[in-house]
């Protein structure tokens, strides 16, 4: 017994000093087990691929797109996005802001939702009675400022639609380019000024304060109404409609707009007027926003359009291509951000408690300025 316990051990000694001995002057490595690649479905896919699957598996891939955009322009930024995501319809209905808010709310009140993607409104009743879904995840994916983001991420803007100076580069050259609000009060430019009669730019340049400071770059009522009074005494043309306004200055009708919104800026520009974005600011922002409908026809596909619409990889070149003026985002390669970015505009975002005020604030602005407010 104990012979054969000592030729055991014998043996394992021996067998462990062979394979030591093959280790040791073999310089080849001991193979590795190869590490398994990843296959497709362990992949994590992102938000864009997610909803683009469930929009395709959702009421027959239809998306329903009810705005106020033309429907010339609606159908040349939808002709880009069925093209990016085969199998994708986007149907379009063009409504005013108002009649977007008003059918929605009896939509709501019916149980019967037919758009995925709509204009919320200036006000806060769409929002507040839980027509909008949350799409905080989108606003972050796509890095949308913070100050252009409304009801804890139920909307965000359509356009940043901002109020700027305009003017005749034929008639206005040089020093005598303003460049501050101040330098449009001058002598020199009386009875050579045209407002359009709804003061927007003015009224969203207003800061309130339910606003709590949180946003920058805007003036105090009272700052907006002195500034008013002075440019009073300037008597203005004032005309209705920022075409109208847009079109007297590139006429050379009148030298200077103190407020007129950068789209039509954006647009005279891209049709070879003589006009020009002036370095006069702070400029405010007028509120005009989109969100996804919660409970439509196809709430993914509503979320994927809304995210095409406000990427600069995806619908915001089309639009600004569609509509100079759209973005204020330099990448986008709006001929308006470029210049807003080049003059150092300083931009004044503003919140959705203005609707509680506008109207006040109109009737006042247009007074100080003698605009018949009835």
């Amino acid at each position: 017994m104990v012979v054969r316990k000592f030729t055991l051990v014998l043996s394992t000694m021996l067998a462990l000093l062979v394979v030591a001995a093959a280790c040791g002057s073999d310089p080849t490595a001991t193979p590795v087990p190869p590490t398994a690649t990843p296959t497709a479905a362990m992949v994590e896919k992102t938000l864009e691929e997610k909803l683009y699957d469930e929009a395709l598996a959702t009421n027959n891939g239809e998306i329903s797109w009810v705005f106020p955009t033309r429907a010339a322009q609606a159908e040349q930024v939808i002709a880009v996005f069925e093209a990016d995501y085969p199998g994708l319809t986007v149907i379009h209905t063009q409504k005013s802001t108002s009649e977007v808010t008003e059918g929605l709310l009896l939509e709501h009140q019916a149980g019967k939702i037919t758009a995925d993607v709509a204009d919320p409104g200036r006000d806060r009743r769409l929002l507040d009675r839980g027509v909008f879904s949350d799409s905080s995840d989108i606003f972050a994916d796509l890095g949308i400022a913070e100050g252009a983001i409304y009801a804890d991420g139920l909307a965000t803007l359509y356009v940043p639609l901002a109020h700027g100076v305009m003017y005749n580069t034929d008639r206005v050259k040089g020093d005598d380019i303003p460049q501050t609000y101040e330098d449009l009060l001058d002598p020199m430019w009386k009875d050579d000024l045209v407002l359009e009669d709804r003061l927007k730019g003015f009224i969203y340049l207003t800061d309130l304060e339910e606003y709590g400071g949180r946003y920058e770059n805007l003036w105090p009522e009272d700052q907006v109404a002195d500034f008013l009074s002075k440019l009073a005494a300037q008597e203005p043309k004032i005309l209705h409609g920022n075409t109208a306004v847009s079109n007297d200055v590139a006429s050379g009708e009148s030298a200077i707009s103190p407020d007129v919104n950068v789209a039509s800026i954006g647009t005279a520009i891209s049709q070879g007027h003589p006009v020009e974005l002036a370095p006069v600011t702070p400029n405010a922002i007028e509120q005009w926003l989109v969100g996804a409908v919660a409970g439509g026809p196809n709430p993914p596909g509503g979320r994927l359009f809304l995210r095409w619409l406000l990427s600069v990889d995806g619908g915001i070149p089309v639009r600004v291509e569609v509509q100079p003026g759209t973005s204020l985002d330099v990448d986008s390669g709006d001929p308006i951000a470029i210049r807003a970015d080049n003059l150092g505009l300083k931009i004044g975002y503003t919140g959705i408690e203005m609707a509680d005020h506008f109207t006040r604030l109109q009737i006042k602005y247009r007074e100080i300025l003698g605009i018949p407010t009835s």
